[in-house]
Order: structure tokens, then C-alpha cells, then sequence
């Protein structure tokens, strides 16, 4: 039996109408076929978000820019014709008589600070590691918010980190009563010409070999937990129900106790099962090893499976609705555990998160990508907080005292310290910007964020640019075919956004080149927008990079201009060049330039002088 064409399959679902069949195979193909234009057209019918359509559209335009069919329809998304989302009715101002929301208590065992007190997993370490004396982040300039609280003294060294979800795939069931928009009604708006057939698209790159399809493992089912486990969790889900103010639009969902034994094989089962692939995590370390976040040698796979996890101790997986508790009992720091996953399902149930654009394949703006992911987790971290305020026992509150969070799930040796970091951002960082949300309209106001999703890690970093609308500066591709030539193929081209730019100057792979983190946050500050491109050539095992930025003011950019002089010098150990433009430094192979133009700065790194100066006549404003 001949092996089915994942296009021609998807395109005969959408035709039927179950687009909602048609979208993982899609972002399966996707992983491994980033440049195929029949799989991005499809992926545009299949999605509901009218900003996740446009980026879509815009990657079949990069690809192949006379396509008719993707003009047409971005030309009808664009001028307001075209499908739009149903979002929410704004939520009316609350009634005078209603009074604000509570302060939250105290317990009995916090150390309040200067800030006010502090509530478990409340977490915000300025460094990477559990060092017992690592302080708060400080307030962050401009956002109008006070600082993330932390457990103190008591649960010093606990480190709540949750890896970034990239590899959540979305849920295949019908679309719930009362979500909080009509993706059916958005997506019929685009309608697959029945004569419509796929194209044959050139690429960059020489089409490789068909290998055969790996025969995919089923995720290994844990037990069913007793009666008396499953009693608990009943109630504790009336208590979140409670909290969130969502009634569960589910007669239950499977629920697991799972031994850390037991933990690896689940996860690596679920990658594979869902499209992961080694393939792809080369190319993605490519990447990051290019901006200097890891070294060439670190291996994605163990945080691509953290990736899956809360590593608080849990997991939640939205394409099949099944929820994980790691432990093998249900005392407090299970409850509390199950409490933050728990409200992960009860927000799938009612806005759908597996069709938001994010899970199982960003697509489009990364960044924006991780501001949406920081809303989900913020969300869930409130309501676990929430739920230890109203709901937990004295015995609960032992149990969380003594209860000490591995920094990661599945335990690596030498985690670089972007990894750790970034692994926060969701957590601490989306919990304090869905706390600006509650305080302006309680829960109500953070039901209409998932109708109106923030743009950009700035929004959530400074919450006023949220309300405010202030949306990033588009950044357009430079195509870069007619300069490399076929041998050089396009890795990755996306955005960082105000929060990878601060992790890029504060916590690089290169310890002796990091910016003190005070200093990147300043700098990184002001981010208006930005794009990069990375190219690799598999036959020399080269690496291109092209980047630039946008800045809100000519002083931001100016201060990130010298924090980058303070990183490059270092990273490239003080080697700096004479160039008749712009500042130039040169180490092991590689040749890397700063150069600008009013408010915009561009970076270059390229493995000679002469390849950067082929990229940069790709960018008249600098010459």
C-alpha cells in the first residue's frame, strides 16, 4: 500500500469540512517541510486567529510571491473583507457596588517584604541557578506593576521553571458551547477551490532522499489512580471551577499519578507520536547557536521534552486532554500541582488553546508565540496561587514547605543559562501581566485577553502597552536568494522581541560576554521590533545571520547599540577590526559587524568579510 500524501490527505479533510482533522497533520508536515508552500496555504484555512492566517499567507508569499490564491486572500484579511475572529463583546465596567478584589492572605509561615507578602511560587530569580541568595527581579521601568513575589527564606533555592511548550499539539475535539469565539464560522470564510490541486514549489535547498516513515510508539498509559485519588481530584477541580469562575464543559478528562520513572518514556513517546524530530532540533540549535544563547555542542532533545512539562511537577496535554501529576500520593503539593493543571483544561474547554496559533507548531512570530504561552501559564500560576490561598489545609501547607522543584523535569547535566531563564518567562514574567488583568476586571478581564491576544513579549513585560494597544514595528524579510546562492538554505526566519533580546545580552552561552542583567534589561527596553534570518550551508558547515531592530526612540537605541559593542566585543575575545562602517570584530572563523541607521540596527555574522559584505548590500539603508 502506497504511503498517503499528508497534503492531499489534508486538502481532502478541509474539503469535507474537518478542517479540525486537517491542522495536525498539517503542522506535523510543517515540522520537517518548513518551505512548502501547499502545506502553509492549507494551514491558513485550518486556523481561526486572523493574525496567525495572515502570517500563514505571508509565508506562502515569501516562498512563491505570484501566488494568486494567497494574494487574494490576504488581500481580503487585510482590508477587513476577509474572515474575522468573534471575539467577546468588551466587558462592560464593573458595578460601583462591586468591591475590589481582596488582597490576598498571608500565611501563616511567609516573610513578608517591603513589597508586600509572599505567596508559593511567586517566583522571579534574577540568575538561572537555585543559589539560596539569588534576589527578586526589581521592578520592571514603565510597567507600573510591583515585583513578582517569592516564598522567601522558606523555599529559597525552589526554582519554578516550565520549559517552553513547543511541541503541544492540538486538540481534535468538536468546538465547545460558549467559547469565547466561533473558530468554525471564521475558517469557512476560506473555502478550498474544489479544482485546486498541490503545486510543485523550487527551494533553496536540494530535495532529499524519501525515508521511510518511522513507525510511531503509542504514549504509554499510566494506571487509572484509585477511587479515593479520584475523589480528591473531584473536588479539587469544584475548587478551581470555583476560583476561574468556568464551569467544566467536560464530563472528565483523564486524569494520572506518574512516578519520575515514568516520566521520560511518556514524554518521548508524545514527541514522536506528535511530529518531533531530531532533524529539527539540529537546525533549531543551529539557530540559537548563531545568536550565541547555546553552544554548538548542546543537545535540544532533553529540553525539547521538558518542553511538555510544567516542571513545577505536572503537565497538561491539550491534544488529547489527558492531565499528569508527577508522584506517586495526593498530599498538598499534589493539589496544588493538579490545581495549575487543572486550570490549563478548564481554559482549553472554553477558548480552545490548541487553536491558538501556538500549539503544536508557532506559527508565524515566535515571540508572539511565547507572549501567548505566558498568558496560558500566567492564567494557570494565578489560579494555583488562588487555590493555595482559599483551599489549602495546614497538612497542605507542610507539604508545600517541604516540597522542593527540580529546576527541570528531566535533569540535565550543564543546562545553558538562556535555557534555564527562558524557562521562567511564562511563569513569572505571565503571571505578573495576568495579574494586571485581574486587577483591572477581575477573572472577566482575563477571559477577554484570550479573545484579544497580546502581540508581543513587550505587552506582557509592560502590561500598560497592552491596554495601550501598542503593537510591534513590522520588520519585513530580506531575501538573501540571490546573494548566497543554492547551496545555503533558510534556517529560520522570525522575531526575538524585547524578552529573547535581554536574554541574548544577559545570559548568552558565553559567561565571560554576558551584559549584567540590570544593564540588558535597560537596553533591551524601548524594543519597537525586530527580524533575523539564519541561513546554513550543510556542505562547509557555515552559518549566516542577519538581524535588526527597531527601536521606539534614537536614546533606545543607542543604549542597546552599546550593550551589543560590550557582547560582541567579548564574545569575539576583543578582536575588533577597522571598517569604514559600522564596528567590526572577527574570531574562530567567523566575522560578525554592527551597523545602523537612525533607530534601526542591523547585525551581521558571516564566516568572512566578503560574505558580509555581500549581506549588507542587501540593506542599502546601511551602506
Amino acid at each position: 500500500m502506497s504511503e498517503i500524501d499528508p497534503i492531499a490527505q489534508a486538502a481532502d479533510l478541509i474539503r469535507s469540512g474537518r478542517r479540525e482533522e486537517a491542522r495536525p497533520i498539517l503542522a506535523r508536515y510543517l515540522q520537517s517541510h518548513r518551505d512548502s508552500v501547499d502545506a502553509w496555504l492549507l494551514m491558513s484555512m485550518c486556523i481561526s486567529d486572523r493574525a496567525r492566517q495572515i502570517d500563514c499567507l505571508n509565508q506562502v508569499l515569501r516562498l512563491q510571491p505570484d501566488h494568486a490564491l494567497a494574494r487574494s486572500r490576504l488581500a481580503k484579511l487585510t482590508s477587513g473583507t476577509g474572515p474575522v475572529s468573534t471575539w467577546p463583546a468588551p466587558e462592560a465596567p464593573l458595578p460601583a457596588s462591586t468591591p475590589p478584589p481582596s488582597p490576598p492572605k498571608v500565611p501563616p509561615f511567609a516573610t513578608p517584604s517591603a513589597d508586600g507578602p509572599v505567596r508559593p511560587f511567586d517566583v522571579a530569580l534574577e540568575e538561572p541557578e537555585a543559589a539560596p541568595a539569588a534576589p527578586p527581579v526589581p521592578p520592571r521601568r514603565g510597567d507600573g506593576l510591583g515585583p513578582i513575589l517569592f516564598i522567601g527564606a522558606l523555599v529559597a533555592g525552589m526554582c519554578v521553571v516550565a520549559a517552553v511548550i513547543g511541541f503541544f499539539f492540538a486538540s481534535n475535539r468538536q468546538a465547545q458551547q460558549q467559547q469565547a469565539f466561533n473558530a468554525a464560522a471564521t475558517v469557512a470564510a476560506f473555502t478550498l477551490p474544489p479544482t485546486w490541486t498541490p503545486t510543485t514549489t523550487p527551494t533553496i535547498t536540494p530535495t532529499p532522499s524519501p525515508k521511510p516513515t518511522a513507525t510511531v510508539t503509542p504514549t504509554p498509559t499510566p494506571p487509572i489512580p484509585n477511587p479515593t485519588i479520584l475523589a480528591e481530584m473531584d473536588l479539587v477541580q469544584r475548587e478551581v471551577s470555583d476560583i476561574r469562575g468556568l464551569e467544566p464543559l467536560s464530563s472528565g478528562i483523564p486524569r494520572f499519578l506518574l512516578s519520575k520513572f515514568r516520566v521520560r518514556p511518556v514524554l518521548e513517546a508524545s514527541f514522536a507520536a506528535n511530529g518531533g524530530s531530531r532533524e529539527a532540533l539540529t537546525d533549531e540549535a543551529r539557530v540559537l547557536s548563531a545568536l550565541g544563547l547555546i553552544k554548538p555542542t548542546y543537545d535540544l532533545y532533553t529540553n525539547a521534552l521538558n518542553g511538555l512539562t510544567d516542571s513545577l511537577g505536572g503537565f497538561y496535554f491539550p491534544w488529547n486532554d489527558e492531565l499528569y501529576v508527577i508522584g506517586t500520593r495526593f498530599s498538598g503539593i499534589e493539589r496544588f500541582i493538579f490545581s495549575h493543571e487543572y486550570a490549563h483544561a478548564l481554559t482549553d474547554q472554553h477558548f480552545d488553546i490548541g487553536n491558538l496559533g501556538v500549539y503544536p507548531l508557532c506559527l508565524g512570530d515566535s515571540q508572539r508565540c511565547q507572549a501567548i504561552r505566558a498568558l496560558v501559564e500566567g492564567d494557570a500560576t494565578l489560579v494555583m496561587n488562588q487555590w493555595w490561598e482559599q483551599y489549602a489545609n495546614p497538612q497542605d501547607y507542610i507539604d508545600i514547605l517541604n516540597y522542593r522543584p527540580p529546576a527541570q523535569t528531566l535533569p540535565e547535566q550543564f543546562p545553558p543559562p538562556y535555557v534555564l531563564r527562558d524557562s521562567q518567562f511564562p511563569y513569572v514574567e505571565g503571571l505578573a501581566f495576568v495579574e494586571a488583568l485581574y486587577a483591572r476586571g477581575s477573572w472577566a478581564r482575563v477571559n477577554q485577553a484570550f479573545g484579544d491576544l497580546p502581540e508581543s513579549t513587550e505587552q506582557i513585560l509592560h502590561p500598560p502597552k497592552y491596554f495601550a494597544g501598542e503593537a510591534p514595528v513590522p520588520m519585513a524579510e530580506t531575501s538573501m536568494d540571490n546573494v548566497l546562492g543554492p547551496d545555503w538554505r533558510l534556517l529560520d526566519s522570525n522575531s526575538l522581541g524585547e524578552w529573547m533580546t535581554y536574554l541574548l545580552l544577559a545570559y548568552g552561552a558565553d559567561v565571560d560576554a554576558q551584559v549584567d542583567d540590570a544593564a540588558a534589561r535597560t537596553a533591551a527596553n524601548g524594543w519597537g521590533g525586530d527580524r533575523y534570518q539564519v541561513y546554513y550551508n550543510d556542505a562547509t558547515d557555515q552559518t549566516i545571520l542577519a538581524a535588526r531592530w527597531a527601536w521606539d526612540t534614537q536614546a533606545d537605541a543607542n543604549g542597546f547599540i552599546n550593550a551589543m559593542k560590550d557582547y560582541l566585543g567579548e564574545r569575539f575575545g576583543g578582536n575588533e577590526l577597522p571598517s569604514a562602517r559600522g564596528d567590526c570584530w572577527e574570531a574562530n572563523a567567523q566575522r560578525t559587524c554592527l551597523y545602523t541607521s537612525g533607530r534601526v540596527v542591523l547585525w551581521l555574522l558571516a564566516p568572512d568579510a566578503s560574505m558580509i559584505e555581500a549581506v549588507l548590500a542587501r540593506f542599502p539603508t546601511f551602506r
